[in-house]
């Protein structure tokens, strides 16, 4: 039997089925699908979420594919995809993401494109303060002298 590409009974997959909730921290050496819930930490090279799973806990893993909720810190090395029924919620750090029209993200999002470049955020939901006239204002070295003589 394969649910989402995935074998059950291979060596190194887990899967927690609809109606299974787990707690407590799971560490899987490949793969990882969840249709119920955790509520702990998931340590993972892939990460799958169903329409029904959650994860609800610190997660790290090289790619996730979200239909269900991640809630909490994500670390994922390499690629984030929440499809239209996903739901994001937290705080996650990623190598490239990509978001299908009617996602819920809710929490800060922040995609590094390769291993060299820096971390920057894409939303990070801080309200941007207005500056004041003086601030906009150009320095006194960079405005033009009157002389009155002229």
């Amino acid at each position: 039997m394969t649910i989402n590409g995935f074998r059950l009974g291979a060596p190194d997959i887990a899967y927690i089925g609809a109606g299974v909730t787990v707690k407590g921290a799971i560490v899987v050496p490949d793969a990882i699908i969840v249709d119920g819930v955790v509520e702990g930490d998931v340590t993972a090279q892939s990460i799958r979420i169903g329409p029904s799973g959650a994860i609800k806990g610190n997660v790290i893993s090289t790619d996730v594919d979200v239909s269900g909720t991640l809630a909490d810190k994500a670390d994922i090395k390499e690629f984030l995809l929440v499809r239209a029924s996903g739901r994001v919620e937290g705080h996650v750090n990623c190598g490239d993401v990509q978001v299908e029209r009617g996602a819920v993200l809710a929490g800060g999002i922040f995609s590094v494109y390769s291993a060299a470049a820096d971390v920057r955020p894409v939303n990070d939901n801080t309200p941007r303060t207005a500056q004041s006239p003086m601030e906009l204002a150009p320095s006194s070295e960079h405005r033009p002298k009157i002389d009155a003589a002229e």
